[in-house]
């Protein structure tokens, strides 16, 4: 069943989505100060590409003030 809702979703604007957050991630890479953001950006891009079958894992490593800050300043 996700095999058919990735189709579906690629076909109605997801590969347009996932390549515009991947171009942008390479865009943003293209900066030393934006290389973190921009391969974040990327992963996003491949992860808007095939929603359906996917699960989020969050590790508790991740979990550090300097996280807290760059997703302040990525929101």
């Amino acid at each position: 069943m996700s095999l058919i809702g990735n189709i579906i979703w690629l076909i109605f604007g997801g590969f347009i989505s996932g390549l515009g957050y991947i171009v942008g991630g390479l865009a943003t890479c293209l900066t030393i100060i934006g290389i973190p953001f921009g391969l974040q950006a990327i992963k996003l891009g491949f992860a808007t590409m095939t929603p359906f079958g996917k699960q989020n894992l969050v590790l508790d490593s991740f979990s550090s003030p300097l996280t807290l800050i760059f997703n302040v300043i990525w929101v």
